[in-house]
């Protein structure tokens, strides 16, 4: 191994730390490998997206539910603090898991796992395609969205939550469907 720790800036990723994940038999994350509690975290994980997604509709949420101002507020803040947590640590939990085989390099696989990973890629892009056109036909269909709005239902949220389904989707799919990782 080298003595220099590379950075692969476009994976986000640097050798070390890849390697560890590949090599690592620690007892500690011994539990995330079986194929149930990988699915569970793809499910922690796909439940946290949906609940960031609905923080566009809050505006629409706040009003059917009849909430005051000071309740508002506290209800607001311990809800996105809760599902961003969950969010970011499934998706943690779940990259720890696959052993970071989705963010690895060409150079840092096997044949086998860059095989399993090209194939997570395919999957989880064409899952993508269909989540776009769900959000196309939300934003021509569902309550109108604006981008970065004080008031009235924000769109962000969703872009937010795109972006996280985006980046968690190829070790959401492989998680769920290698045996053993």
């Amino acid at each position: 191994m080298s003595k220099k720790n590379k950075i692969y800036w476009s994976l986000g990723v640097t050798e070390k730390e890849t390697r560890a994940l590949l090599t690592d038999e620690n007892s500690k994350f011994k539990w995330l490998r079986s194929q149930r509690n990988r699915r569970v975290l793809v499910i922690l994980n796909l439940v946290g997206i949906v609940l960031v997604s609905l923080g566009s509709y809050y505006p629409v949420l706040k009003t059917n539910f009849n909430l005051n101002t000071e309740t508002e507020i506290l209800i607001f803040s311990i809800t996105a603090i809760f599902v961003i947590s969950l969010t970011l640590g499934a998706y943690s939990f779940l990259r720890v898991a696959v052993r970071g085989i989705a963010d690895a390099p060409d150079e840092l696989l096997d044949e086998r796992q860059i095989q399993v990973r090209n194939s997570s890629f395919r999957y989880a892009y064409l899952a993508m395609g269909y989540i776009v056109l769900g959000l196309l036909l939300l934003m021509f269909f569902g309550p109108e969205l604006q981008m970065f709005q004080p008031e009235g239902n924000d769109g962000s949220y969703l872009a937010i939550a795109t972006m996280f389904a985006f980046a968690g989707a190829p070790s959401m799919i492989l998680a769920w469907r290698e045996r053993d990782i």
